[in-house]
């Protein structure tokens, strides 16, 4: 290789990991060619709403690149920037195998959207070759860390969530950071980082599904419950991702099966749930996540704008806290009330992509409303599914 173009690879490697290293900044360079890129192509990121979404989740779908502007897309020797005057600013990104056969189904990164706009990134890549990125870490996922306990953990680097049984649960956190590389610990006592503060019993707790044959709910969670197959699909740093698999759910209207992909973006507190559904049945098959009852609760349903919220007491000794789900209003059906929660009934036919949200708050918590504590939760939930429900579009165009 030429002494120029190997200078230019370690000048552009220098660039990207001192721009990383000092918080996802600016990387300048003449052009990110010199790092031996040999294509390039655009991609537009649009919100069409009035909203500012601040450290919005985008996913980009790696088969839409090569269906529409690139069909020899490498995911393993590229880097997205955002070019101004001349100027290359790193845009940090993670591309995903979500079937673990060894090829990238999606790319993912977290920006803010300016309100009513289209952000544009210049995508470059080789056909050839690898190259990687090491970006400060700001999500994590893990199997199981104690017999009998959580089967998968996954978390960013606000948030923190459990599955227990198909239940799940959350940790509220004191500080910025992640926890879960840590355990075990005793997750019900105070450390130095927070607490467990979902005690679940015999509920969904902060999410667990349920799917209703007719107008019966079955709870896909308990040791009683159908048991879901779980894999890690990655440990961040920018998406922590965790799948179950339900396979053979028995209704009267023949077999389902459901596969969830459970995630945690960098700067983002709430878990996205991609609910994708098998079915052998003809018409919709209802599905949902449920919410626990708490002590002492306040709780309200908006259907209309697309959330659960809930706040009371939390796990012994920790407080109040906040559980809420938010969901698209198109897919609701109705809301299940039972003695230990209340899930809401989301439908959608096999074939079907359904997401919905959980997330929690602590009072002592970096999540915390403040005070009036349930009127501040029901607010900032109400903020935040509006944010999350807005339908932002990625498009892909050669340069």
């Amino acid at each position: 290789m030429p002494q120029t173009v190997n200078a230019g690879r370690r000048l552009i490697a220098f660039i990207i990991t001192a721009a990383v290293a000092a918080g996802w900044a600016a990387a300048q360079a003449q052009t990110p060619r010199v790092l031996g890129f040999k294509k390039q192509f655009i991609v537009e990121i649009t919100n069409p709403s009035p909203l500012a979404l601040e450290n919005h989740a985008i996913v980009i779908d790696v088969a839409g690149i090569r269906a529409s502007v690139a069909t020899d897309f490498n995911t393993y020797n590229y880097a997205l920037f955002e070019e101004a005057g001349g100027n290359y600013t790193l845009v940090v990104t993670q591309a995903d195998d979500l079937d673990k056969d060894r090829y990238h189904d999606e790319i993912v990164l977290v920006r803010t959207l300016p309100p009513s706009s289209t952000t544009r990134l210049v995508c470059y890549y080789s056909p050839d070759r690898s190259f990687q990125l090491m970006p400060a870490q700001k999500a994590f996922a893990r199997s199981g860390w104690e017999t009998g306990g959580a089967e998968a953990g996954w978390e960013s680097n606000l948030a923190a969530y459990k599955f227990v049984h198909g239940r799940i649960e959350f940790y509220g956190k004191l500080a910025d950071g992640l926890i879960l590389k840590k355990f075990p610990v005793p997750e019900n006592r105070l450390q130095d980082w927070g607490m467990d503060v979902v005690d679940a019993g015999e509920s969904a707790g902060l999410g667990g599904l349920s799917l209703w044959d007719g107008g019966t709910r079955v709870p896909l969670f308990g040791a009683s419950a159908p048991q879901a197959k779980l894999t890690v699909l990655s440990p961040g740093p920018i998406r922590a991702l965790v799948k179950a698999e339900y396979s053979g759910l028995r209704t009267a209207s023949g077999e389902v099966g459901l596969t969830v992909f459970m995630s945690a973006f960098a700067e983002n507190a709430v878990s996205r749930h991609d609910v994708v559904i098998s079915a052998k049945a003809a018409g919709p098959v209802t599905i949902g996540p449920g919410v626990q009852k708490l002590p002492g609760e306040t709780w309200s349903l908006a259907k209309d704008k697309g959330f659960l919220v809930v706040w009371g007491k939390g796990a012994q000794n920790a407080g109040e806290i906040g559980l809420a789900a938010i969901f698209s209003p198109a897919d609701f059906i109705a809301m299940d009330e039972a003695v230990a929660d209340r899930a809401v009934k989301l439908k959608g036919p096999a074939g079907a992509k359904l997401t919905h949200w959980v997330v929690g708050a602590w009072e002592r918590g970096i999540i915390s409303p403040g005070v009036p504590a349930a009127k501040n939760w029901f607010r900032k939930v109400e903020g935040l599914a509006q944010r999350l429900l807005v339908p932002v579009k990625v498009e892909f165009k050669a340069k």
